[in-house]
């Protein structure tokens, strides 16, 4: 990937208010519309800028399609909406223990992805299975190209299918962490999503040391001793 130049730079600036444009008119909001032409600035900077022979169409080009998957997945949102509340006019109200085993079926999930997976193949198979990236997409945010995208998918799917049982550890997830994740998730923030999976932070915070006694000991003896569990 060529590095980006000043006038690679300025080139797609000067174009910018054109793209929101035509962007606007399709999804019908600006601020989609920003969000449209933001992830075509990621495109412009994953691609080959000296193999394209008119770099104004192809900019025009990913704004457009980008536009319409953004009204199409809209449309699909609002079906999905439509449809959960009329199941959950149906279901009775979730038990609080249900909310309960949710954040720790997502903390679990969280542990696998971060023990066994890299930052690139994390970085896959979040954006991928949960924010519906394509492979072009999620090449561009760590700046490497499609087909590696694909091969760090495939291999986050195979290494997760293949794990085995974790080995007890006196380790747990870090719960600000854990807080993070979820309301990524729930409110759907890719920015929020890729900041937590790609910046260098504690993911793991010690587990209590265990206490061992020995047989017949107190406090006062002088052969009182405190030894941590293996």
């Amino acid at each position: 990937m060529p590095p980006m130049t000043d006038a690679d730079g300025a080139l797609f600036e000067t174009l910018r208010p054109r793209l929101k444009a035509i962007s606007a008119r399709i999804a019908g909001s600006d601020a989609e519309a920003e969000d449209v032409v933001q992830a075509c600035f990621l495109k412009w900077l994953g691609v080959d800028r000296h193999a394209l022979a008119t770099p104004v169409a192809w900019l025009t080009t990913v704004v457009k399609h980008q536009s319409i998957d953004r009204l199409r997945r809209r449309e699909r949102d609002v079906v999905t909406v439509e449809a959960a509340a009329q199941l959950a006019s149906l279901m009775p109200p979730a038990m609080p223990e249900e909310f309960l085993l949710r954040r720790i079926a997502v903390a679990e999930a969280l542990a696998q992805l971060l023990v066994r997976l890299s930052l690139s193949e994390r970085l896959a198979l979040v954006l991928h299975e949960v924010f519906d990236c394509d492979h072009a997409d999620i090449a561009a945010v760590p700046g490497t190209k499609p087909v590696n995208a694909r091969q760090h998918l495939a291999r986050a799917r195979r290494r997760l299918q293949e794990a085995e049982a974790p080995d007890a550890h006196h380790e747990k997830l870090n719960r600000d962490l854990v807080r993070r994740f979820q309301l990524a998730l729930d409110g759907i923030d890719l920015p929020a999503m890729v900041a937590l999976l790609a910046h260098e932070q504690p993911f793991f915070v010690p587990a209590a040391p265990q206490l061992q006694l020995r047989a017949g000991a107190c406090a006062n003896d002088a052969s009182y001793r405190v030894a941590r569990i293996a």
